[in-house]
This record gives structure tokens, sequence and C-alpha cells, in this order.
């Protein structure tokens, strides 16, 4: 169940942490105290601890039970856990929280095994048949996530596939990569593509080998041919999505969640669901543009301000920018051909990059630093991050400038001298670890073969190159998943029972810090998040068992561990139990 709360605000919010750490006197008493379990404060200094004490939003005491129990009265509400493990909040460093609420409200599940149930054309067809006719008045059909290398033909749905579903209305299904788009001829018709249409910049239409017409199948950015087909997202339709990805995000441990505006209005709107309740765990927002004109539009404030008078509800976030796409679409660019090259291609396929002209990446990403931002960018095939990484050493030689934590997102084919690039340059990896789980064993047998694969997401080489990586799902790509991020991270398995790259496994605590200190750190936060400390945010999750002592005695039980509770700022957001999708699909 969900408790819609406004987490409270104290004015002590801005004492120093060693203050509020020593003195009992700034506290004669305290909101709440937690004990009775294990309390796992991600401080490695300081990583058990008997209870914690809170009062408004903040932690004021962790400890001896013995030492803050003093500083209770009648008005304290006392928490025994039962045995049960607290941990600081879950952080997502990557994911698209809005999309994947509408998504979620508004789009047909189209999604393979072990998520959803779409195995064939037949199925894929079936579903968006039955939207169709059950919304007959829609203006367009929607669906999301298919997976044509799950789906028993092995391709993606054309445009006469797609006309089964209706030839009255434009019908857009969208791979789950989201880097490949395939529409019905409607579709095709109402947006003028044609045997004669060019490919956009960063993008590709797929045309009849013999007949030069499209095919349906838009790669890359020319999906956005068709974006015009959609009706427009309502701001009523963005709030409704906010409230279900708030759902889903608390009810799996995560206490911030990430968002990817293209337009600065989406900040008022972000506020709005915050005075509705709407919103009820924080979100970090990056803005997505793709030249220096729009990106100033955006507030002129540090990557990791509060935006929202001190709650610490809204953070502003680095620039993201794309220069490639992803590597199970054969969007992502690499400098090696893919191992299993598609009917159209001709042994030397590599991908292709989001930017045709390399010097306006570069001059753009030069012009975000100069300036002051931080700068994401997603790279997944290992020549998008060569790109990325020469950009980042170009802007840098041009304009020093220190701690700038610029990331790169996914970095899925990051390759070892890119990890020994990376620590030079003071760039941070942000890893997609559930591609091990939902994409290891085509990755290894189809796409990039043994040696690339088993490098994917390369997790340990980042730790041992002196780096602070992240992991996360890129939701709605996957379900937001903290339980499945760790466990991944931990054993590395497939859905297939392989382990892709065992010399890339982790040990829990490592992965436990991908998604608590070190996510807090990545984006300016960690005074105030990732760890429970005095004087930081009180965003805890509590699951069923402790992922430190399970990882230890046997790693691949952590999938069954359960999400309990989720608690910001002082406040329950979500109570219940919530299962991980590996666990589920190991139940099976």
């Amino acid at each position: 169940m969900y408790k819609l709360v406004f987490p409270k605000i104290i004015a002590t919010a801005s004492l120093p942490l060693l203050a509020l750490a020593a003195s009992s006197a700034a506290y004669a008493q305290v909101d709440q105290i937690y004990y009775g379990g294990n309390i796992v404060t991600m401080n490695e200094k300081n990583l058990f601890v008997e209870a914690v004490a809170v009062e408004g939003d903040r932690i004021t005491h962790v400890g001896r039970l013995a030492d803050i129990k003093p500083l209770t009265d009648d008005g304290t509400e006392r928490i025994d856990l039962e045995g049960k493990t607290m941990l600081p909040g879950f952080i997502d460093p990557h994911g698209h929280f809005v999309s994947a609420g509408t998504s979620a409200l508004q789009q047909v599940d189209l999604n393979p095994p072990p998520i959803g149930n779409v195995t064939s054309m037949d199925d894929l067809i079936a579903k968006l048949t039955d939207e169709a006719e059950a919304n007959s008045e829609s203006e367009v059909i929607r669906g999301a996530r298919y997976d044509d290398t799950l789906l028993d033909e092995s391709r993606h749905p054309t445009r006469e596939d797609l006309d089964q579903v209706s030839t009255s209305h434009p019908v857009i299904a969208k791979h789950i990569s989201g880097h490949v788009t395939a529409v019905n001829s409607k579709a095709l018709e109402m947006a003028d593509i044609t045997a004669d249409t060019t490919d956009p910049d960063g993008g590709r239409v797929a045309k009849d080998s013999e007949t030069g017409d499209p095919t349906g199948v838009l790669e890359g950015n020319a999906g956005q041919l068709v974006s015009d087909l959609t009706p427009e997202t309502t701001k009523e339709d963005q709030l409704a999505g906010i409230r279900k990805a708030s759902e889903m995000w608390t009810a799996h441990g995560f206490t911030t969640a990430n968002d990817q505006p293209s337009n600065p209005d989406m900040i008022d709107v972000y506020k709005e669901a915050l005075n509705d309740e709407d919103l009820f765990l924080r979100l970090t927002y990056w803005p997505r543009e793709t030249n220096i004109e729009d990106a100033r539009t955006y507030p002129a404030v540090e990557s990791g301000s509060d935006i929202t008078a001190g709650s610490n509800m809204i953070h502003h976030g680095p620039m993201k920018l794309v220069i490639d796409g992803s590597p199970q679409g054969y969007t992502a660019h690499f400098s090696q051909p893919y191992k299993t090259q598609r009917p159209q291609d001709d042994g030397s396929y590599r991908g292709f990059p989001y930017w045709d002209d390399r010097d306006e990446f570069f001059d753009f990403v030069e012009a975000l630093h100069r300036e002051g931002w931080q700068v994401t960018v997603h790279s997944n095939g290992d020549q998008g991050i060569q790109d990325t990484l020469d950009a980042f050493a170009a802007a840098q030689l041009a304009s020093p400038r220190e701690d700038a934590r610029h990331t790169i997102q996914h970095s899925q084919f990051t390759r070892p001298d890119q990890l020994n690039q990376m620590a030079a340059l003071d760039v941070h990896p942000d890893f997609f670890i559930g591609h091990t789980f939902y994409w290891g064993d085509r990755h290894k047998n189809v796409f990039f073969g043994e040696s690339r694969a088993e490098h994917m997401s390369p997790l340990k080489g980042a730790y041992e190159h002196g780096l602070t990586p992240t992991t996360h799902t890129d939701t709605p790509v996957v379900p937001i998943d903290g339980i499945q991020m760790i466990w991944s991270s931990v054993n590395r398995m497939s859905t297939d029972g392989d382990i892709i790259g065992e010399d890339q496994q982790v040990a829990p605590l490592e992965a436990l810090k991908a998604i608590t200190t070190n996510a807090a750190w990545q984006y300016f936060q960690e005074d105030i998040k990732g760890s429970i400390e005095p004087g930081k945010l009180a965003d805890f999750v509590i699951l069923s068992d402790n992922p430190l002592s399970i990882g230890h005695l046997d790693p691949m039980k952590i999938k069954d561990i359960k999400v309990l509770e989720t608690i910001v700022g002082g406040e329950t957001v979500f109570e219940g139990e919530t299962e991980s999708i590996v666990a589920e699909q190991s139940a099976e």
C-alpha cells in the first residue's frame, strides 16, 4: 500500500554534520528511533550500528541503542525492525521516470519473457489488435518493448505485419531498446515517409532492397519522423504518469529517481506533482538538448542543486547527450563489426553515431564544459564510448576544470584500455547491469561473441581503476528493480543460467555502493544522501534479509530478498512485500 506524504523540513538541516553527530543538546528528543535489526549504514568506517534516530526529515544520531534511548520521550516513535535489514534508500542513477509511468498507463506491453509473454509475431499482432478493438476511438495504437531477437521470427515487425492491426489508424510499436520503431502503412503515409525519404541525422529508414519502399522499420533518430502522429501528452497525463512511476520506484526500495526532460517546462510539472503529492520520492532531472542555446533555457544552477526551497525533493542534474543507440537494436556504434550481421548488411556493419558531424558533438561538449555544466553521455558501443572520452579530453584541454564528474551512461562495451582513459580523465561509468541478465546470452552467442560479452558492464574493472561506478535499469527499458541490480552485479547470471564474465563479478558491498553512496556522489548529492549518517536525509529501505550476509553465504539467494518498506524523509511511502523479477522467474 502507499502512503502519500510530504516529507517534513527541519531548521537544523544546514548544521554541519559533525555538530549533529557529536552534540545531543541540539535534539532534546527525536521523532523516531529504529533498532532491533541489521542497520547497514554504507559508511565503511562505521558500517553496522544498533540504532538510528530521526528528527523531521533528517538523521540525527547513529550508534548504540543505549546512547540513543535517552533522547526519546513519550512522543518518540520506536520502530523495532524485528531482525529485518535497514539500508539507505536506493538511488536510481538513470531512468526515464515520467515516460515509464505514462507508458505503463497508455501503451500496450509487448515485453517478452521473463517480463512479459510476447514470443511471436502473432502474439504481438494479437495484443495490438485487442487494444485497437477495445479503444476504437484512439488516434493511434501504441505498443512498447517488443524484442525482435526473442520473437520466433527473429525480426522486427514490418508495415505488413502492423497493417493486420489496422489500416485506418497509425500503429506504432517501439523496440525494447527504445532505439527502433516499427510502424504500419498508415503511419508511413501520414508521416510522408516514402522511397524518396532521406535518412535523418543519427537515424536510418529501412527500405526494401528490391522496391526501395520503406519497410516500416525506423532505426535510431528516424523514429522521430513519426513523433507528431502520437497525441500530445497533456499535463494531466504527465501528472498521472508521475504518480504511477512514484508507486513503481518506491515499491522497489528507491527513494530517488531520475528523469530526462527535453523541455524546461517539465520542471514546473514536477513541482506541481510534488505539491499535489503525486511525486512522493526525490527526483533528479537531466536536461536533454543538442545545442548550447537550448541548454541555457534551464536554470543556471550547479549540478546537484536543490530547486525546491530546501525540501531536497527535486534536484538539477547534468546535461545528457546521446552519441549512439542500443547493442540489441543494432544501433550502438562499435569499432569492430557485430558478430551476426543483419540480412541487409555486408559483413562490416558496426552500427552508427547519432551525430553525423563529430565536430559538432565535440563543440557542444566543450561549450557545456566551459560553462560549468556536468555532462553525461549515452554511449553503448566501444566506438561511441571512445568518441565520448575524446570529447571530454578535448574539453578539459581547452578549459581545465577540477571535479567536473562527467559520466558515461550504459558504458556497456567499455574496453579495458578505456577504463584507463576514464581514470585519467576522472570520468565515471554508469552501467546498465541488467544486460547481463536480460541479454547476456544473446550478446555472447549472437551479437558480439564471448570476448566482448564477457567484458560487458565491467563493474569490477571500474572499481579496480579507482572509479566510482553506478548501475541502473534504464526503466522503462526493463522494470525498475534494485534487488535484481544487486544480484546481477554480484552473480552476472543470464536468463539461461550462463555466467557472463565471471571476472567482473563484485562483492555485495560494492554492488550496494553502486546504488547508494556512489549514486549520490556521481551527481553531487553525497552530503545529503547515499548513507545513514547524522545530518543526512532520513531515506531508508527495509529489506527482508541482509544482502551482505546472504551474499556471503549464497550469492544466488540475493534474488529472494524482498522490499518491505520505503521511507522518504522519515515518512513511509511504501509498505508491502515486493519480489524481484529474478526471483519471480526462478519460481516459475
